[in-house]
């Protein structure tokens, strides 16, 4: 499986190779297009091979320029849980702190949970995005049958207090799967 970080400021964004192109999990803050092309350039990456994007949650560092890749030829992957929730982002561009693009619902692939092993599966990978409330009601994570999971913002088990019933039930369906590494949205 071939996964390559094309993160910056502080923030972790993965690529992984499909079939059908490049999949990205989580893009950059709004207004840094610029700066991510640049990443991209420097891993020898065009942006045209991105073809999906899937958003583990919609906070501006991970969800920021969802607009202009898919202005770029990537189709977002939303899940059930997500739909309503690229609107949230939008308050960032009425009220112009930041330059975000709204997403449109234009080349969307809205998925149930229980439909997300099918699609990947068109993909050439084996696994399912699953709801990870918790970090945000609208957290997702891609598992990958291999022993992968891409988990976004979900705060790291051992820092999650006993009476955090919420983040602790995502990790427990998280750990359901043969998970042996873990790609978080910040960090190593």
């Amino acid at each position: 499986m071939n996964i390559l970080n094309v993160g910056y400021d502080s923030t972790n964004y993965y690529l992984i190779d499909t079939q059908g192109g490049k999949l990205q999990v989580d893009c950059g803050w709004p207004g840094t297009l610029r700066k991510f092309l640049a990443v991209l350039a420097r891993k020898g990456v065009s942006p045209e091979e991105i073809k999906y994007l899937l958003v583990t949650h919609f906070h501006p560092d991970h969800s920021g320029l969802a607009q202009d890749l898919k202005n770029l030829g990537a189709s977002l992957i939303l899940l059930e849980s997500q739909v309503n929730y690229t609107a949230a982002m939008d308050g960032l561009y009425e009220s112009k702190l930041l330059p975000y693009l709204p997403v449109i619902p234009e080349k969307n692939i809205v998925l149930k949970f229980d439909e997300s092993r099918a699609f990947l599966a068109k993909l050439g990978l084996e696994g399912e995005i699953i709801p990870t409330p918790g970090h945000s009601v609208d957290s997702v994570t891609l598992i990958l049958d291999e022993g992968l999971a891409f988990t976004g913002d979900l705060p790291q088990r051992f820092l999650i207090p006993d009476e955090d019933t919420t983040n602790r039930e995502s990790w427990d369906r998280i750990y359901q799967h043969k998970i042996t590494r873990i790609f978080p949205g910040h960090g190593g």
